[in-house]
């Protein structure tokens, strides 16, 4: 089991590397390891924050993300960087995995998606129960870092490519406008008879103005709900352990 890290200590190790980041990620770490079967457990309890807008209707949806993120939590990226972590490295459970320390932490972990629930629970079962949330507390935590990290960089991405987007429609918009102009200029001038066909060259670049500006409009849009993102909450968070007379 993972034991929650405590909401004061998860905050600061959150926001700290957040800054202006949008996605939620959280984990909890329980007071006591656990004694099954004989051996300890360590656990730590991750939230998985539902995008706006998802209902039960798109349950299946919302359990593959949990699905992915346990593969991703469970990875070698992630769980070779818990084990490179000095603290980490100098335990003794660690140490006496001489062998294959990677094959014993992978063997070891058990990462569940708990029912009708948006949490990911972290176990980890051994025998010096010290060990044992040290370690459960690092891979929660550098799951939760590496997540907040991708999410900023992700949206930092799609926020430069929107406005890169916009840029280029502004500078497309004003030559349209001009070229508008110019023809009312050329109509003005021109002879009676020619007026059918300059009306319905301004008609036509007037509809390209138009759409232009739709679309503009709507990166503009896109844009202003990328700031919210990046100011929002994590994807996944660190969350204190369900109490006992709770559902998982």
């Amino acid at each position: 089991m993972v034991r929650p890290a405590s909401i004061a200590a998860c905050l600061v190790a959150l926001f700290a590397t957040i800054g202006v980041i949008p996605a939620h990620f959280e984990t909890v770490a329980e007071p006591t390891p656990a004694v099954v079967n004989g051996a300890h457990e360590a656990v730590a309890w991750l939230r998985v924050n539902r995008p706006a807008g998802s209902e039960e209707g798109r349950y299946e949806t919302f359990e593959r993300t949990r699905q992915k993120l346990i593969q991703r939590l469970e990875s070698p990226l992630i769980l070779v960087s818990v084990l490179r972590q000095p603290d980490i490295a100098n335990l003794e459970t660690v140490r006496n995995e001489e062998a294959d320390k990677m094959a014993w932490l992978v063997a070891a972990l058990d990462t569940t998606a708990p029912q009708k629930t948006d949490l990911i629970r972290v176990g980890l079962r051994g025998e010096r129960a010290d060990d044992l949330q040290q370690i459960v507390d690092a891979v929660a935590q550098t799951f939760v870092t590496d997540m907040v990290e991708s999410e900023k960089t992700e949206r930092l991405a799609r926020r430069d490519q929107l406005e890169k987007k916009h840029k280029e429609l502004q500078i497309e918009l004003r030559a349209k406008r001009e070229a508008r102009r110019a023809l009312e200029k050329e109509a003005i001038g021109g002879k009676p008879a020619d007026q059918a066909a300059h009306r319905r060259r301004l008609d036509e670049r007037q509809q390209e103005i138009e759409q232009i500006e739709r679309v503009s409009n709507a990166l503009v849009a896109s844009l202003e709900s990328t700031s919210l993102d990046l100011t929002g909450p994590p994807q996944i968070q660190r969350v204190e352990a369900p109490k006992s007379n709770e559902k998982p």
